[in-house]
């Protein structure tokens, strides 16, 4: 997931109004939130928990983890002492956060914020952190290329620990996706993904796309049973849920990092370090939309209910919030 920054974009061509050339949006601005702390800068993951209604984004540059009450778009609270905030995990009760300057993952009650217990992980930078329901685990990956499984409850005891493949890695993994109907946890490693079994703890299927830079973040559309994949070569993947292979490519203007799914509405949002985000149509694989944000954007989510976007703009240290238009709702 961590990426180092590309060149600034100039004013100008963030000036863009893409959207206009793409037709009408479907979102706007409600609301910009400025996050605590004095400085703006890489920062790594962001997710939203249905449990609380609230966006938890790695603040790396503060060395927090900042949550937000999306009920009333108001800083919720900072978990601070986190050095490098990485991935964020959410069971039902802990949010698992990761440290790559730490090489651990801080267990931190979701509702009090209270840190309850600090995990160590295998191997150095852990980075993508991934709860799986069906067992009740919690998968951490790190740059070395391990990947270690914790119980998701106390003591929080290891399972098991393993390499991904390919072994050694040239970049390492990036976050991981569960998808429970299938059971599987889908783990991109430089640019390949590796297909897990929770229940065994094994590698079952390598998928190879055939793209030269990284894979990025992955989600994934019931209704279409395909993956869609973010990656550093300009372009979003879309795989077969099945098998892996590629179905077709979207061209987008940067580099990818996260990209976010709202399945209700049909709509994937993208990270793109270029300075804007994509909006995808799922059932078309096309661009047709784009909210203005800012250069070196990477991280966003999505409230899956009221089809709220929230957009972390790291190096402005705020977060966009997106509505969507009830003109589009209908």
């Amino acid at each position: 997931m961590r990426i180092p920054s590309i060149a600034m974009i100039s004013a100008v061509a963030l000036a863009i109004p893409v959207s206009a050339a793409l037709g009408q949006t479907e979102y706007k601005l409600a609301k910009t939130i400025d996050l605590p702390g004095d400085k703006g800068g890489h920062g790594d993951w962001t997710t939203f928990d249905m449990d609380t209604q609230t966006v938890w984004l790695s603040q790396s540059p503060d060395h927090n983890v900042v949550v937000i009450d999306a009920t009333t778009n108001q800083i919720k609270g900072v978990v601070n002492g986190i050095e490098e905030g990485t991935g964020i995990a959410l069971s039902p009760q802990y949010a698992f956060l990761s440290d790559h300057e730490s090489d651990v993952t801080i267990v931190v009650d979701k509702r009090t914020l209270a840190k309850v217990a600090t995990l160590k992980p295998e191997g150095k930078g852990p980075d993508g952190t991934t709860y799986v329901s069906k067992t009740g685990n919690v998968y951490v990956s790190s740059d070395s290329n391990d990947m270690t499984v914790f119980r998701a409850k106390q003591p929080f005891e290891r399972v098991a620990h393993y390499k991904l493949s390919p072994d050694p890695a040239k970049d390492g993994p990036d976050v991981g996706l569960y998808v429970a109907s299938k059971n599987w946890l889908v783990q991109p490693v430089d640019n390949v993904v590796d297909i897990i079994s929770p229940t065994t703890n094994k590698i079952v299927a390598v998928w190879k796309p055939g793209i030269e830079g990284s894979i990025k973040a992955i989600v994934y559309d019931h209704k279409t049973d395909r993956f869609i994949v973010g990656t550093g070569d300009l372009k979003m993947l879309v795989l077969d849920g099945k098998s892996g292979k590629l179905i077709t490519t979207i061209q987008v203007k940067g580099k990818v990092d996260e990209t976010a799914i709202d399945e209700k509405a049909r709509r994937a949002f993208i990270g793109d370090k270029a300075g804007v985000i994509e909006v995808i149509d799922l059932d078309h694989n096309k661009i047709v939309d784009a909210l203005p944000s800012e250069a070196n954007v990477h991280t966003l989510t999505v409230d899956p209910k009221t089809h709220t976007v929230y957009v972390y703009r790291n190096e402005g240290n705020k977060v966009d919030v997106f509505e969507r238009l009830k003109t589009a709702q209908q």
